[in-house]
């Protein structure tokens, strides 16, 4: 039986999928299901599904990120299935063109469904034979498959000679071609024959692909930082000839061709970390700090996560007076904290989408003026998911946040309180406090609040309480409920709301709405 996993943000889509038809009638089982793409990620990591039936329209990892993260970590890799509605064709279609099999139109229908399931048995039962074919002559990239298996024992001793790979030492060097687009397989198998032309008729090593991975074999290099610089020059050129970008780590050399596995063992654990990684170079092994350090496995190793709420805030805060600088320095702090917290890419990923579309939400509801340029720059959120590498995540966030600044600078007055005293009436229900506003302002806490005194007559804190009760006052006339009125212009504790209201009004928050009805 193949395993299937079904990805989809409605119960009933996920449920309704389950019992359409008699999925063992057509050779398959389904395996497990989830309710959004990160899920779906770490399931498909647990399980090895064979096929993923998935939506390509959910909140935070939508469907079209999850098949790239999926194969750009998995192995084996599963074949897709893409669930859509009749407004989300461009979806499929971008589906598509990443080499899923077939799109299902909501709702599903049993017939298409059973087509789909007939043409994917082939598929995999075409597959399962090809790995069952007697095997190929002893070539280079078969001895060192074998090897990296640790099945040294079935390589005839000739045939290692023959293969170019008798050395005094070896090193396995482990390279990930990189794009924001998709890399197909003609593209990957290019990069694979450059590298194979530099390496292979010289005897100079051997070139393999392990998916996802490509790598080269290094002999007698031990020791030789020379070999892994003309490496990297080597690799670069193969990607450069393509058009895309890499990452290259060294498990480190190794004595004997019977231990090559430990090198490729080091060399893919060091790849874990690949997103935090810098381009341009060859990586070397170290023992990692944690597991899952930025792209590997579970978050919690390293220090507290950052409050994303806060960081939100303040990032709402800042571009609300068109703060450019301020907005790129909360970026890259939160980007730094999240690494230092050793999250995952896409728990890092997810994390900066909360709190950029948390910030231009509230900045549409704030600025109605703005609201159409707010709305442009939510639609460049989800590419944050394209970016492979931590430092291109940050270059693409600071330069988004410094032209979301943009349209904000100079909207309120020069002076500095003037511009305070805009934003809190801007955003009076929000958490202001008089440090978050002295960070995006540039200005020392304690100097900003006395300046703010000195020039309204009254404390910040003061200030921002009588903006909330005059608007609640307005509300309150408006007929709505003192609960209500307490969470909307700010206060968490209605009886806090009580004691603020009555402290500046005279009388209790019903007693008033009574008075004016």
């Amino acid at each position: 039986m193949y395993r299937v996993l079904i990805v989809d943000d409605e119960p009933l889509i996920r449920e309704g999928l389950r019992t359409i038809v008699n999925w063992e009638e057509h050779g398959f089982v389904v395996a497990g299901s989830a309710s959004d793409g990160l899920e779906g990620l770490q399931k498909t990591e647990k399980l090895a599904p064979d096929l993923v039936i998935v939506d390509v329209r959910m909140p935070g990892m939508d469907g079209l990120n999850l098949i790239r993260a999926v194969r750009e970590r998995s192995r084996p890799k599963p074949h897709f299935l893409i669930l859509s509605g009749h407004a989300d064709f461009e979806y499929a279609r971008r589906a598509l063109e990443m080499k899923a099999e077939g799109y299902l139109l909501k709702p599903v229908d049993e017939d298409e469904l059973t087509e789909h399931l007939a043409k994917m048995k082939s598929i995999l039962d075409e597959e399962s034979r090809k790995e069952k074919a007697p095997p190929a002559e002893w070539s280079g990239e078969r001895i060192v498959a074998s090897l990296l298996a640790g099945d040294f024992g079935s390589v005839p001793e000739e045939a290692v000679a023959g293969a170019g790979l008798d050395g005094d030492s070896f090193e396995v060097v482990l390279i990930k071609p990189q794009s924001r687009e998709e890399i197909d397989g003609a593209t990957t198998a290019r990069v694979k024959r450059k590298l194979s032309e530099t390496y292979e008729p010289p005897g100079r090593g051997v070139v393999f692909s392990m998916d996802p991975y490509l790598g080269i074999v290094l002999k007698n290099s031990a020791g030789d930082p020379g070999a892994l610089d003309a490496a990297c020059r080597a690799i670069a050129r193969a990607c450069a000839d393509s058009g895309l970008d890499f990452t290259a780590v060294s498990g480190g050399a190794v004595a004997r061709l019977n231990e090559l596995e430990r090198s490729y063992r080091n060399a893919r654990e060091r790849m874990k970390s690949r997103f935090a990684l810098e381009g341009g170079k060859v990586h070397l092994w170290e023992p990692p700090a944690s597991e899952g350090h930025a792209g590997g496995g579970a978050a919690g190793g390293g220090k507290e996560a950052p409050d994303l709420n806060a960081a939100g805030e303040k990032l709402l805060l800042a571009l609300d007076i068109g703060n450019a600088d301020t907005a790129a320095e909360l970026i890259r702090g939160t980007g730094e904290a999240m690494l230092e917290a050793e999250m995952t890419e896409q728990e890092i990923k997810a994390g900066f989408a909360q709190m950029l579309t948390m910030a231009l939400g509230k900045l549409a509801q704030n600025r109605p003026e703005l609201k159409e340029k707010v709305q442009a720059y939510s639609f460049a959120v989800p590419d944050i998911y394209a970016e492979y590498r931590f430092s291109g995540l940050i270059g693409r966030l600071t330069a988004l946040a410094r032209e979301m600044a943009e349209p904000f600078r100079g909207c309120g007055g020069d002076k500095q309180v003037q511009r305070m005293i805009e934003l809190i009436r801007r955003n009076y229900s929000e958490n202001l406090k008089l440090e978050s506003l002295a960070e995006v302002f540039n200005y020392n806490s304690s100097y900003l609040g006395k300046l703010f005194k000195q020039t309204t007559g009254v404390s910040f804190n003061t200030y921002l309480d009588q903006v909330r009760i005059e608007k609640a006052k307005e509300l309150l006339a408006a007929g709505m409920k003192v609960y209500q009125v307490a969470e909307r212009v700010g206060y968490a504790n209605v009886d806090y709301f009580h004691g603020k209201f009555r402290k500046y009004v005279g009388v209790s928050p019903s007693e008033y709405r009574k008075r004016l009805h």
